[in-house]
């Protein structure tokens, strides 16, 4: 295991010695293999292309105003009940709906995509598993062929023809992707959200400075990225060194398995001051809560944006929001990171 952060990044820039084509994380997950994230060039690079459309930093900003719509449909929902779990009402469900929103899906098609990619993520390691991937499956084969018929300008439609970005791509390889979007997208971004607003309602000072911020944008974007390194949701990443070579002076043989702790390395004291707290105004928030090197999240900017956008609305629209009880986090399949419940009491909308 590596946790020191330049022995980290420097792994996670290595992918000619560090190889994720064995798979990213200990022990396997049992999925098929992951577009993009379990493979090495060139067919890393090849997924990347096709995958990169709507995830580009001016595609995300364009989408922004969607996103804020997606919250406010959710918060809609306990609004005037005065309690809420911010978890599994708002920071769970958005990213979902947002992905599917992302590639093409309407409001309504996106809410069927997240339930059944929600029944999949919870029947991996299960002998469900195999019923609810065909399930996922006939979804994407559907949605296919509604394009193929009747085209629409979206990236659903780009990949039912066939090709994109000069770069052919058949119906195997549009479920990958799928796979890739509805399940990479969402828990690691659900958790992130979460772990904001735990951090926002427990730190008075940060409340105080993301609400009354003149620059509200760029104080909460500071924020997301604090939380995003004290709270790493993806706590690590597996790599196969595929040809001999030293960590830290450390002999590490070719065939080895090699675990990169990207939670330990976003809270080494060599690289972040006071590392174990909260600073708002830290200088050189260079986290790898994304990964890096060639291999650095593809959905970094979407994400970035689905935690400020929403985060920033629920504290807009419920300034008195108030936690309850006592937050408790656990690791999921001994990876992801997350936030068990936020129950909140606020002032109901009228």
């Amino acid at each position: 295991m590596v946790t020191r952060y330049d022995e980290v990044r420097e792994a996670l820039s290595a992918p000619t010695i560090f190889s994720s084509a064995d798979g990213v994380f200990i022990p396997p997950t049992g999925t098929p293999r992951a577009a993009a994230m379990e493979f090495d060039d060139p067919q890393h690079a090849v997924w990347r292309k096709i995958m990169e459309p709507p995830l580009t930093v001016r595609a995300v900003r364009a989408f922004e105003p969607t996103i804020l719509e997606i919250a406010d449909f959710l918060i809609d929902d306990f609004a005037s009940r005065g309690s809420a779990d911010l978890v599994h009402e708002l920071a769970e469900p958005l990213p979902s709906i947002v992905i599917g929103r992302v590639v093409g899906l309407d409001h309504d098609e996106a809410l069927a995509a997240r339930d059944v990619a929600a029944r999949l993520y919870s029947s991996i390691g299960t002998s469900e598993f195999s019923v609810e991937m065909e399930a996922f499956g006939e979804l994407v084969e559907s949605q296919l062929a509604s394009r193929r018929s009747h085209p629409r300008q979206d990236f659903l439609s780009d990949l039912a023809s066939g090709t994109v970005e000069g770069v052919p791509i058949d119906s195997d390889g549009v479920s990958s992707l799928m796979l890739a979007y509805l399940l990479g997208g969402h828990h690691s971004t659900g958790s992130g959200i979460a772990a904001l607003l735990h951090d926002i309602l427990t730190r008075e000072e940060v409340r105080q400075a993301v609400t009354s911020a003149d620059d509200n944008q760029k104080a909460m974007t500071r924020a997301v990225d604090e939380s995003l390194r004290l709270n790493t949701p993806l706590q690590y990443f597996a790599r196969t060194v595929v040809q001999d070579t030293t960590i830290a002076d450390e002999r590490i043989e070719q065939g080895s398995r090699v675990l990169l702790d990207l939670a330990a390395a976003n809270r080494d004291p060599r690289r972040f001051e006071d590392p174990e707290e909260f600073h708002l105004d830290r200088r050189r928030n260079t986290h790898i809560a994304f990964g890096g090197g060639s291999h650095v999240c593809l959905g970094q900017h979407l994400a970035r944006a689905e935690i400020r956008i929403t985060v920033s609305r629920v504290l807009e629209r419920l300034p008195d929001l108030q936690l309850t009880e006592k937050c408790r986090e656990k690791v999921v399949a001994g990876k992801l990171l997350t936030t068990e419940s936020l129950p909140v009491v606020f002032s109901a909308e009228v």
